[in-house]
């Protein structure tokens, strides 16, 4: 168990591949952990034996904590599937196109927040990062970083950290009395309490918005949400019950499985841009050539800009938001090219050894948008986000999170120039490339510095 990193982990097993292979074992308070560093290895195991491995371990945590309602950590069952039927229908890409609006209102307003403080920038992607979904899901519009409703869903959603760590997982399991102790008992009696807070962060996060779009229905009130579609569709068809609550967990799904992933992303993105000059240069170059800079660019002009979409491509593949993938769980015994996976097996897909394979990416560490071109400037074959996921537990959500980040990085580059800020000589400050080192799912660029300004005079009047 020592031997288990809880810093950097994907790094760490990232560099044991190079010793051990693609497929390691290890055992963690008795279970068997599965790491798998190559892509055509997790494509094989997780994508085309995904019946086998579609489970998801410690699902009565989810249950104790009250965190059961996310489809990313329900256990693979008849309920799983339900839910997983719910995602699909409304986040499939026709479905998406319906949120384009409000995808595009929210990137506005995040230009205007860079244009009045962007040395604020970060609190700006976080922000958007979050109420992008709030405003999608449910109709609200937020318009502060210290709005109630927001704050109080990025707690929620950082327990996540802790409900799903090692530490806290052996103790419910070996410790299973310490959930029964009453919460008023000294020092037992916190962890109850913990629990306790957990479970009402968890349902105040799931039902304070969906209060507010049903008294939006109630009253009248205008409100064009996903979730109010939703159910006033299922109040004219009779439909049962279960078909709202079902309605709410995907809601309360998106938020937690897009805010930290996407305040993730374009916080790298912003990174590699200061970082990398040249990069931004060639993106301005072809947005100026394609849209012009008399507008914004729009979801129509994707096609038309494949550099925007090599360099979308490159910040997920450079630091992936969630470089050592939710565990998947073996349902039953496998023999996988000689290796034995029992039943139960937790198998995590490395995300951060795929994408940093210098027999796949020359010059891994390097931000270079170019590798997703052919030498004619077109978009090679290389389609692949390995940060979304692989088999039937990957992001159902993975469209609506694509349109989310390729209109933001290709809005941003049509406005702002982003560079390292200057010293009293003139040079410029290098950036350290500093990343949150876990334990926890997701992974965030420090904050940082950096100089961003409107790059051409029309910019204010565009946003």
């Amino acid at each position: 168990m020592l031997d288990v990193p809880a810093k950097k982990p994907w790094v760490h097993y990232a560099n044991w591949a190079k010793i051990y292979g693609d497929i390691m074992h290890l055992e963690a308070f008795g279970d068997h952990l599965i790491i798998i560093s190559n892509a055509m290895l997790a494509n094989d195991i997780l994508e085309r034996r995904s019946r086998m491995y579609s489970g998801r371990p410690y699902p009565g945590v989810g249950e104790l904590t009250g965190w059961n309602f996310a489809l990313t950590l329900q256990d693979y069952s008849e309920t799983w599937r339900k839910n997983r039927r719910t995602w699909q229908q409304n986040f499939r890409p026709d479905a998406v196109v319906q949120q384009h609006s409000a995808i595009t209102q929210c990137v506005g307003i995040f230009l205007r927040n860079l244009l009045q403080t962007p040395e604020n920038f970060m609190c700006h992607i976080d922000l958007l990062s979050g109420g992008l979904t709030l405003s999608s899901m449910y109709g609200i519009t937020i318009n502060s970083g210290n709005d109630d409703l927001l704050v109080h869903s990025k707690k929620t959603l950082h327990t996540i950290d802790t409900v799903f760590s090692p530490q806290f997982v052996f103790f419910t399991s070996w410790f299973s009395f310490l959930c029964f102790v009453p919460s008023w008992v000294p020092i037992l009696g916190l962890f109850t309490q913990y629990i306790e807070h957990v479970r009402q962060l968890c349902h105040e996060m799931q039902e304070i918005p969906f209060h507010k779009v049903m008294a939006d229905i109630n009253t009248g009130a205008i409100n064009d949400s996903l979730v109010a579609r939703l159910v006033q569709k299922n109040m004219a068809d009779g439909g049962p019950d279960e078909e709202i609550q079902r309605i709410k967990n995907m809601a309360s799904t998106a938020f937690a499985a897009s805010a930290d992933t996407t305040l993730s992303a374009i916080g790298t993105f912003f990174l590699a841009m200061a970082k990398n000059p040249k990069c931004q240069e060639r993106a301005w170059q072809e947005i100026d050539e394609v849209v012009g800079r008399g507008q914004l660019p729009t979801f129509e002009d994707r096609k038309s800009l494949p550099y925007i979409e090599a360099l979308y491509r490159e910040v997920m593949r450079w630091h992936p938001a969630i470089p050592l993938s939710v565990a998947h769980t073996a349902t039953e015994d496998n023999i996988y090219d000689g290796y034995y996976i029992p039943k139960g097996s937790m198998v995590f897909a490395n995300i951060w050894a795929m994408t940093h394979n210098e027999q796949v990416y020359e010059d891994p560490y390097q931000f270079k948008p170019e590798r997703f071109l052919t030498t004619e400037s077109e978009l090679n074959d290389d389609s692949t986000i390995l940060a979304f996921g692989f088999g039937r537990r990957g992001c159902v959500g993975r469209h609506f999170a694509e349109a989310v980040l390729w209109l933001t990085i290709a809005s941003v580059l049509s406005c702002f120039k982003i560079e390292s800020e200057k010293d009293l000589n003139g040079k410029a400050v290098d950036i350290p490339e500093s990343y949150s080192e876990g334990p926890g799912l997701f992974s965030y660029p420090l904050p940082f510095r950096c100089s961003i300004t409107p790059r051409h005079a029309e910019v204010g009047l565009l946003i």
